[in-house]
């Protein structure tokens, strides 16, 4: 790499800096990247360019590390051949147009099927190189006097907040073929302010959500847009540069275990052994108890975590798709599949964080969603919103035997439960729940059931229309064949496969489908299949006093 020198305006006096004042987003220049109402890519500096530095920009798809902005090959990016123009105290040069095919990347893991892995060989080998990124560098003959590598969804909401664009969001721009956008696209008043309306980066999000929501407590603040890494299989934050891994009070975690007949396993079944290379969610022949996610399918080794920060929201980090790099299905710290959510059970406030699947895989270091410089190398670029809709329909907290198996300390399980925690009292159907900057980035939820015939289920949790109603009803009473065909016997039995609902005094396998139970879940059956029938009843989940999502 070539040394790093700061930027003093003559060649008369240079110190040694250091790495802080040239590489990233504080750097000491003020270099900054953002995106312009007709798709092009601008370089902003708090000071013109001094005589002898050149600036160097490039946007390009590929894969950032916690290294990567560290090592841009500043020789490598095409000088720009502009002359700046001043703008609100910034001097500005603009840059290149953004290729539609980078721009594209933005929604790469909008299509739902990456959730069960059910994507084309061509999505799987565009998520080799997921990230649309934007880097810069000044430089003054082979000196480095700053260095800058973002996301493009990062600095698409850097335009919004200095006004370079006027669009409320990334459908906002329209694309055409040469480029991202047009140029009479910024006929607005500038916003200048990242809200629930227009925010597009994972960044950002994470960012707004912390306001929201309050601190994540799997990742100490450092100083602002920077912040510790979390360790997901050793559960300890990594300090700040990634040095003295400490314990975090209140955080607590467990790996979830698989169980074949009663008995935790370590191994795959042999022949189905998973590699990094892998991204599936099972890897055991049959096992007692399985993932909703892959329909019964399950593997030895995911970790789930969970914290309270002082707002009385509830953090839960979920590490899966193990992928054995040598180490064993127990040591390993690679996960194919990481996910996050917040939820504050007062206000019904809840964020939800999706990893760049299949490539943001590091679960030695997970970073915060707002790191600036971090957080793409594990979280994806722009919101993903499909987890709602389907998984998350009836509330934050998913539960199912298999998760259930991961404990505190105290016993209780790790995930929050209604009913076992304080803070989620069980029978409290006016229970809020909304999702921040639901309505701009597409998070949805569906209506839930409230006929009097569905009351045995309902008088203790919401049933949302949609795969609550289907598949998590069948899933959770022992019904459903792509699921209960990758059990075992054990897990077959009457008491391991209907644990809905959680008491079942007076209720057996003999007389489970006439019960209120089971009359019940047959009413609930028939309304989801067909919700138009006059006997089913619905009405919106309860929201608080916030923004709505869009109700399917």
């Amino acid at each position: 790499m070539a040394p790093l020198l700061v930027h003093c305006g003559s060649d008369e006096e240079e110190a040694t800096p250091s790495e802080d004042d040239i590489v990233g987003v504080d750097n000491a220049l003020g270099l900054g990247l953002r995106i312009d109402d007709s798709g092009k890519l601008q370089a902003t500096m708090a000071k013109a360019l001094a005589d002898g530095e050149t600036l160097r920009v490039r946007v390009r798809a590929g894969k950032m590390t916690l290294t990567s902005e560290r090592e841009v090959p500043c020789s490598e990016l095409p000088e720009l051949n502009a002359t700046g123009n001043v703008e609100d105290g910034k001097y500005v040069y603009q840059g290149p147009a953004v290729d539609r095919g980078v721009f594209d990347l933005l929604k790469l893991y909008d299509d739902p099927n990456w959730a069960t892995g059910n994507v084309t060989a061509a999505q799987k080998e565009r998520a080799k190189q997921p990230d649309p990124i934007v880097e810069a560098c000044v430089v003054k003959g082979a000196a480095v006097h700053a260095k800058l590598q973002v996301n493009l969804a990062y600095a698409f909401d850097t335009g919004i907040k200095e006004g370079s664009l006027t669009t409320q969001g990334m459908g906002d721009l329209r694309l055409q073929a040469g480029d991202a956008g047009t140029a009479d696209a910024g006929k607005k008043p500038p916003v200048r302010k990242i809200t629930e309306d227009n925010v597009n980066s994972q960044i950002e999000y994470g960012q707004l959500c912390e306001t929201e929501l309050g601190e994540i407590p799997f990742f100490p603040k450092i100083k602002k847009g920077k912040y510790e890494t979390f360790d997901c299989r050793d559960l300890v934050a990594n300090g700040k540069n990634d040095k003295a891994p400490h314990k975090l009070e209140g955080v607590e975690g467990a790996r979830i275990p698989a169980t074949v007949n009663g008995v935790e396993v370590d191994k795959c079944s042999p022949g189905r052994e998973l590699g990094v290379g892998s991204s599936s969610y099972e890897c055991l022949d049959k096992a007692d108890h399985g993932m909703y996610l892959a329909s019964g399918g399950t593997q030895p080794g995911p970790m789930v975590v969970t914290a309270k920060n002082s707002k009385g929201t509830h953090w839960v980090l979920l590490c899966r798709k193990v992928a054995d790099d040598g180490k064993g299905m127990f040591k390993t710290k690679t996960f194919t599949d990481m996910a996050m959510l917040g939820h504050n059970p007062q206000t019904g406030r809840t964020c939800f964080f999706q990893n760049s699947i299949g490539s943001g895989i590091n679960g030695a270091a997970v970073p915060h969603p707002g790191d600036v410089g971090r957080s793409t190398t594990v979280w994806s670029s722009s919101v993903q919103s499909y987890c709602t809709g389907s998984c998350h329909a009836n509330g934050p907290f998913v539960h199912s035997r298999w998760i259930e198996g991961a404990k505190r300390a105290n016993g209780k399980t790790i995930v929050p439960m209604l009913g076992q925690h304080p803070d989620l009292p069980i029978s409290n159907p006016s229970a809020p729940y909304n999702i921040v900057a639901a309505s701009h980035l597409g998070f949805s939820l569906p209506k839930i059931i409230v006929s009097e015939a569905a009351s045995p289920c309902t008088n203790c949790h919401t049933l949302a229309q949609g795969s609550t109603m289907g598949n998590f009803s069948d899933w959770s009473t022992g019904t459903g064949d792509d699921y209960y065909s990758k059990m075992t016997d054990f897990g077959k039995k009457f008491t391991e496969s209907h644990w809905m609902p959680l008491n079942l005094e007076g209720v057996t396998e003999a007389n489970f489908a006439t019960s209120k139970y089971g009359t019940a879940l047959a009413h609930i059956k028939k309304c989801n299949n067909n919700p138009s029938l006059p006997e089913c009843e619905w009405a919106d989940t309860p929201r608080g006093s916030h923004n709505n999502p869009p109700v399917q």
